[in-house]
């Protein structure tokens, strides 16, 4: 379903001082226009529920909602140290 490598959920962990145990939702956000239709990820803290895609990756939760599971399909998220920051390669907005 999709990718977030260990430098990405290290990168997480840090910046929302995750512990283990601790789960982020991904989520489809709209906002205006761009090359990906104004689509863009978000990303919060929140609980799954039992219905939810989960992975554990690095002692946290990642999931999504089945609403939005079209969007983060095949996407994979990675840390980039030139920019400091997590990039987002969302194939389902090719």
């Amino acid at each position: 379903m999709f990718v977030v490598t260990d430098s990405a959920a290290e990168f997480y962990k840090n910046e929302m001082e995750l512990g283990n145990g601790d789960s982020l939702r991904l989520f489809v956000r709209y906002a205006g226009s761009g090359d990906s239709g104004g689509f863009s990820l978000g990303v919060m803290s929140d609980r799954p529920s039992y219905e939810d895609y989960k992975q554990e990756i690095g002692g946290v939760t990642y999931f999504v909602r089945p609403d939005d599971q079209w969007f983060v399909d095949r996407m994979k998220l990675d840390y980039d140290e030139s920019c400091g920051g997590v990039l987002c390669d969302l194939p389902s907005m090719a």
